[in-house]
C-alpha cells in the first residue's frame, strides 16, 4: 500500500493517512493461524511417523 502525504499537507490530512496505515495492520498473521490445524492431522510426531513408516 501507498500512501502519498503532500508536502503541503496539513496535520489533519496526515493524522488521516496514518490512520489508514493503523487500519492495515490488523491483518491476520501467520501466528493468528499457528496450531489451529490439530484436528485434521492429531500429533504432528505421530502423523510424520505414519507418513515415514510406509517405507519401512
Amino acid at each position: 500500500m501507498v500512501i502519498v502525504i503532500n508536502k503541503d499537507a496539513d496535520q489533519d490530512e496526515i493524522k488521516a493517512a496514518l490512520e489508514k496505515i493503523k487500519a492495515n495492520s490488523e491483518k491476520p498473521k501467520l501466528m493468528d493461524f499457528y496450531g489451529k490445524m490439530k484436528g485434521k492431522f492429531g500429533d504432528g510426531l505421530t502423523y510424520q511417523k505414519e507418513l515415514r513408516d510406509e517405507w519401512d
